[in-house]
């Protein structure tokens, strides 16, 4: 157990040095920056792709080419034709799903690879990069809080709350 206790202390040493070196990227400029978060960029917009076309939102562009906006930088985007009130809230914040992947891997990565540095180190940076391209931008934030999908999502969850308790109450 000692072992294993030093092993994820070494894990998490790494972790806050990957994410050290990002810090340092931003501050480089645009071309480390968009190299050093590619991988999370990757998952971030095709997790937005893959719940957009789930949700019916028509995809119409993807790009990975970064861009300036004002004074910050866009490292991906994917666009829409059809984000509605319904489905704006799941399409911006579908990154927030590789956290959920996250933790499924983090649960069951030493019941597929043995214990070691290696394989731990391993673990923390599969994690690192999928909670790095978890975070949702702020432009994700505002299609995900329009006044109608928080509106019509605030509804629903009452109507869930109260049929649950009226079930609960029988």
């Amino acid at each position: 157990m000692e072992q294993h206790t030093s092993l994820h202390l070494c894990g998490i040493v790494f972790f806050i040095l990957l994410a050290g070196i990002r810090r340092s990227a931003r501050s480089a400029g645009i071309l480390p920056l968009a190299v050093w978060n590619l991988a999370g960029t990757i998952l971030h917009e095709t997790a937005h792709l893959l719940v957009g076309v789930l949700f019916r939102a028509k995809p119409t562009g993807f790009s990975l080419v970064p861009r300036r906006q004002g004074r910050h930088w866009r490292l991906g985007s994917v666009s829409f034709t059809r984000i509605t009130p319904l489905n704006a809230v799941p399409v911006a914040l579908a990154p927030l799903g590789l956290a959920v992947i996250a933790y499924w891997f983090a649960r069951r990565w030493f019941v597929w690879w043995s214990p070691s540095l290696g394989t731990t180190l391993s673990l923390y940076a599969v994690l690192y990069l999928l909670l790095s391209g978890a975070l949702p931008s702020r432009g994700d934030l505002e299609v995900a809080c329009t006044w109608r999908s928080l509106l019509l999502y605030a509804v629903l969850g009452a109507g869930v709350w109260y049929g649950k308790s009226l079930i609960c109450f029988r």
